[in-house]
Parts: structure tokens; C-alpha cells; sequence
């Protein structure tokens, strides 16, 4: 079995303590961190055209290099296949496919989250169809006629 580990149980070294520079130093700093930069190395190619351009100038023909690429791109992505489109004719053929009873059904399921105000929308496409689900209560028949806007008494 290993026995534990006490930092307490080992000696510590002495540390010298900390000297002065010497009182040159500071000033032969700057230049042996001089010496120490490496040499600017030449641009292989035709690229040496490239160094001779000033800052700002360079910086522009690059965002505009970005900028060209993006707006060539966008442009021949346009011609690209484009993505299938379902007419209205073929919607409204697959929807008028399946049964009333079963859209009905959908519709008045719990997770649907419909009102009577929702599904009265569909009466306007098939009317006589609201005999089946469109039961409101009577809160709700008076708020849909007060929000109503009645400008002649005769309608009141």
C-alpha cells in the first residue's frame, strides 16, 4: 500500500534572492531586441508588386476581391436548380383528397390549438360543413359581435 503523499515531510530548497541588474542593461535592451527581429524575407513571384502597394490600398482590393466573390457567387447561384414549387391547383386537389371527417378530425385535436373563429374559415371554402364542429358558446358569440364595429343602429 503507497502511503500518502505530505509536502510538509520534504525540505525546501533556498532560493537566492532576487540581485539588481547590472547598469547597462536597460539601455542595451532596445538593441538587442533590434538584433533579434529576423530580416523582412522577399515575396516569391509576381507578388512583389503586392509589398509596394500602401496599406489602405491593399485593404481595399482585398474587400473588393471578398466582395466580387460573394456578389459572383450569389449570381450564379440564381441560375442554379431551383427548388420544387407545389402549384395551388396541386394543393388545394390534395387537401379536397382527403376526407371531411378525417380534416375535421385534425383540426379538433387538442394539440391544434383552435378556435371556433379558426375553423370558421373553412365554411367560407364549403359551407354547410360548420353543422358538424362549429358549436360556440355563448361568451363567445358575444364577443365576436361586440368587436364588431356597427355604425346603424338598425344592425344593433
Amino acid at each position: 500500500m503507497k502511503t500518502a503523499f505530505k509536502l510538509d515531510a520534504y525540505p525546501r530548497r533556498p532560493y537566492p534572492p532576487l540581485s539588481d541588474p547590472p547598469t547597462t542593461y536597460f539601455d542595451q535592451l532596445p538593441a538587442r531586441v533590434m538584433a533579434r527581429r529576423p530580416a523582412p524575407r522577399a515575396l516569391a513571384g509576381g507578388a512583389a508588386w503586392w509589398a509596394l502597394l500602401p496599406g489602405a490600398l491593399r485593404t481595399s482590393l482585398a474587400s473588393v476581391a471578398v466582395l466580387g466573390t460573394f456578389i459572383a457567387s450569389f449570381w450564379l447561384g440564381l441560375g442554379g436548380p431551383a427548388a420544387p414549387t407545389v402549384s395551388a391547383r396541386a394543393a388545394t386537389a390534395a387537401l379536397d383528397a382527403v376526407p371531411q371527417t378525417e380534416l375535421v378530425a385534425y383540426l379538433l385535436r387538442p394539440s391544434a390549438h383552435l378556435d371556433a373563429s379558426d375553423l370558421a374559415r373553412l365554411v367560407d371554402a364549403r359551407p354547410g360543413m360548420a353543422e358538424t364542429f362549429l358549436r360556440p358558446s355563448p361568451t363567445e358569440l358575444n364577443e365576436a359581435l361586440d368587436s364588431q364595429a356597427a355604425e346603424e343602429t338598425q344592425y344593433l
